[in-house]
């Protein structure tokens, strides 16, 4: 198996990543980040960018959490930025500016969890270890035909004992590459290639496309919001979030009471894990003196500004 797969990964892998060209363990670092939650093809261009901004661990701890998050704009999920802007410090302080290679190490630094830990062993370091994302449970799932779900205990379970007996004792990076490029090329989520699969002879999933299994889904709550549109003298106002989920970035601020419906400007849904938001703007009167600061038209590019709040002002620009 292990032959084959990467006899296969050889002439059909991803080689052109370019977190995969030369890769230094930060290239890994910045990359496995970047794809929390994100797509490859939204991160290629966005990690290119990110390099030539922040070329280095040392650059990188150097740069402020403002310019970090102006950086990240568009990626979601902030809080990565923030935890990648804490991990490079940590490192640069703690470790001689150089990314531990130990599991017990890793799992110190801020950000760091067991996938991320085992994706730097693998593909930074070339170890032979367990990487468990999206694809290559897909795989490990059908190979094995393992129909417990996996986000269940046991199908947890039942999928990392698989991974373990699969290992090699050498070639983490090309093992861990090769399963992964696999379940995104050939056996995909919906209508898998099996009569392209080099794994195909030994595995053993009775009906692939139905594996892997997951627990039933929450229902999505139906939330809504209403902020306000401050704009004078070619300006708009924003005011810095202190809350949780977009802490340190720079919002439209919330109406306190709600606003007149004659002041209504227009609407917008975003989701947020298993919400989904309708924020309604109006256009807000009197400025507030506090809290509030204005941006004009050209601040407003090179600004930290959460995705849902930037598509809301660029959808009023009519009234700017």
């Amino acid at each position: 198996m292990q032959h084959e797969l990467l006899k296969w990964f050889r002439k059909y892998g991803r080689h052109d990543l370019p977190w995969r060209q030369s890769p230094t363990p930060y290239d890994v670092l910045v990359s496995e980040f970047m794809l929390q939650q994100t797509t490859v093809a939204t991160i290629i261009p966005r990690f290119q960018e990110w390099m030539k901004r922040f070329p280095t661990l040392k650059a990188l701890s150097r740069a402020s959490e403002a310019d970090v998050l102006s950086a990240w704009q568009g990626l979601g999920y902030y809080a990565r930025a923030r935890r990648l802007h804490q991990v490079a410090q940590v490192i640069v302080s703690n470790h001689q500016e150089k990314i531990p290679q130990d599991l017990e190490t890793l799992l110190t630094l801020p950000g760091i969890g067991p996938y991320t830990a085992a994706a730097l062993l693998a593909f930074a370091f070339d170890q032979p270890t367990v990487v468990l994302d999206t694809n290559i449970v897909r795989v490990i799932a059908r190979f094995h035909n393992i129909t417990e779900p996996i986000d269940s205990k046991k199908g947890k379970e039942q999928i990392a004992e698989a991974a373990h007996k699969m290992l090699p004792k050498k070639n983490g990076y090309a093992f861990a590459s090769a399963l992964m490029d696999l379940g995104a090329a050939i056996c995909t989520a919906s209508n898998p290639q099996c009569n392209l699969c080099p794994l195909s002879a030994n595995c053993l999933a009775e009906n692939p496309a139905s594996l892997p299994r997951k627990k039933p889904k929450p229902s999505i709550t139906q939330k809504k919001e209403s902020r306000l549109f401050y704009q004078e003298d070619h300006c708009i106002y924003l005011e810095q979030s202190t809350g949780s989920h977009w802490k340190g970035l720079w919002i439209l601020p919330l109406a306190r009471t709600i606003p007149s419906h004659k002041n209504f400007l227009t609407s917008i849904t975003y989701p947020i894990t298993r919400y989904r938001i309708t924020m309604k703007l109006y256009r807000g009167t009197d400025i507030p003196s506090k809290n509030l600061h204005p941006f004009s038209k050209e601040e407003l590019q090179t600004l930290a500004i959460p995705s849902p709040h930037r598509r809301a002002i660029e959808k009023l620009q009519l009234f700017f």
